[in-house]
């Protein structure tokens, strides 16, 4: 290992271990948050345990969070799990203000002192009968408590606050990055933070073809291999048929190998700070790109984050779509939400305003009936028609809609419900969207969010 990479690793480790007292405080509220649970009174109550990166010992300094798993008997319905999860968290933190957060299912969410605590329903069932997604977590941290030794433990916390610092580190939608438990996963396979981002910044991406590159501990089935289709494949050492990677997104991972190769070419505290946005930069970029944005703004009704930031997600996704249908040419899309009420989508186009004809082809001049069919079909809507050099016909239609803000304000107003806009964003839309480009009226608040995002200048280039 070079000096520079020694060094520079040396002094992240004192950002990222916690402190004796941290540690105290945070075992503290630990312990006194799990009492006040044990208080519930209830037969389908079979386990209290610890999870996640505090159970584990990996977690960062100064961005402690509690996780407690109930474990609830096999034999509850799942209507009753959810909702005896929820009345458990919000009756053992009723002082704390909590509040239901989504994952695979509903789990409650507190801060008690400032410190993050999670309370998380799990069927207590045997390694391999799960009920429920959380249900492999108590494997999960028993595992990583194995396997995991205390130099290793650095090595993790080097891996989260790296990830951190590029902006990939999170299971979260909102991120779709790496969790705290791949980088756990990352360490115990390659041993040291320096041999994962070697591992990462060769990747061969092959990904769709009967060889596929697989980071797994233990030995997998090329059966089960087989059923994987995703940019990364991480086996998750609990459930060899669950695909640790398959919810990280295609950015985060380019992000992540990007960034394995700048840093071990020029090693550098930077990479493990956040990176902020260099305003003078994205001023010089709004002057010449502004005209070019479209933003829909509206409000929605209360939800969990969670779920809200996967109908935007999902949304975004559709509306992109439709426009690239349309013909309409999106360079970059981004979203953002206040998580209260407030959200927006963003657009950056390469011209926001098409040609007001569009080209249709039509079949070769050969099959009678397809091209009487063709010709009937556009007759009205032809602005003239000729033959190709591979003898098919081609029309010239002119456009209903050449300007993107109108194509768009008439899909959210007349045609929502075949948009792909997700069903709980709908009327939400409908009642108070607002669409405007770049050159109307300043982006500010919320859709500046969603602008910063695709403006941003990343640290790893």
């Amino acid at each position: 290992m070079s000096d520079i990479l020694s060094k520079t690793l040396s002094k992240v480790i004192q950002w990222c271990e916690p402190s004796s007292s941290e540690i105290k405080k945070v075992n503290t509220i630990a312990e006194n948050t799990k009492a006040l649970i044990s208080r519930y009174n209830s037969p389908k109550i079979e386990g209290i345990v610890f999870g996640g990166s505090f159970a584990k010992g990996t977690w960062l300094k100064d961005d402690a969070d509690i996780d407690i798993f109930v474990k609830i008997a096999a034999s509850t319905s799942y209507q009753e799990f959810e909702e005896l999860g929820k009345q458990i968290g919000f009756e053992s933190l009723r002082k704390y203000k909590p509040r239901i957060r989504y994952s695979s299912h509903p789990y409650v969410e507190a801060f008690v002192r400032r410190i993050r605590v999670n309370v998380v329903p799990c069927y207590n069932v045997e390694k391999g009968k799960w009920k429920s997604a959380a249900d492999r977590s108590p494997f999960h941290t028993q595992y990583i408590k194995d396997n995991l030794d205390g130099d290793k433990k650095k090595q993790v916390r080097l891996l989260k606050k790296f990830l951190k610092g590029i902006g990939v580190y999170g299971a979260e939608i909102a991120t779709s990055g790496f969790s705290g438990y791949v980088t756990e996963v990352l360490i115990l396979k390659f041993g040291s933070f320096k041999s994962v981002l070697e591992t990462i910044s060769n990747m061969k991406g092959v990904w769709g073809q009967e060889k596929k590159e697989v980071i797994s501990i233990e030995k997998v089935d090329q059966d089960i291999i087989r059923t994987f289709n995703s940019h990364l494949i991480i086996v998750d050492p609990i459930d060899a048929r669950r695909n640790l990677g398959a919810a990280i997104s295609a950015e985060s991972i380019g992000r992540f190998v990007l960034g394995a190769r700048a840093f071990l070419e020029r090693p550098s505290l930077y990479f493990f700070m956040k990176s902020k946005t260099n305003r003078k930069e994205v001023k010089y970029l709004y002057k010449r790109l502004y005209p070019n944005l479209l933003v829909i703004e509206f409000s929605y009704s209360k939800r969990s984050p969670d779920v809200i930031w996967g109908q935007l997600k999902k949304s975004l996704n559709a509306l992109s779509k439709q426009l690239k249908i349309a013909d309409f040419k999106v360079i970059r899309t981004a979203c953002s939400t206040d998580e209260k009420n407030l959200a927006a989508f963003v657009f950056l186009f390469e011209s926001l305003e098409l040609w007001p004809y569009r080209e249709r082809i039509g079949p070769e001049v050969f099959r009678r009936n397809a091209t009487t069919s063709f010709i009937s079909k556009n007759r009205k809507e032809t602005v003239f028609m000729w033959i190709d050099d591979e003898m098919k016909i081609r029309i010239l239609v002119k456009r209903k809609e050449t300007f993107a803000k109108n194509y768009l304000n008439l899909m959210l107003s007349e045609d929502i419900e075949s948009s792909g806009v997700t069903l709980g964003l709908k009327s939400d839309i409908r009642q108070s969207v607002q669409i405007y480009t770049g050159a109307q009226r300043r982006i500010k608040g919320i859709a500046k969010d969603a602008v910063d995002k695709i403006f941003a200048k990343d640290l790893i280039v």
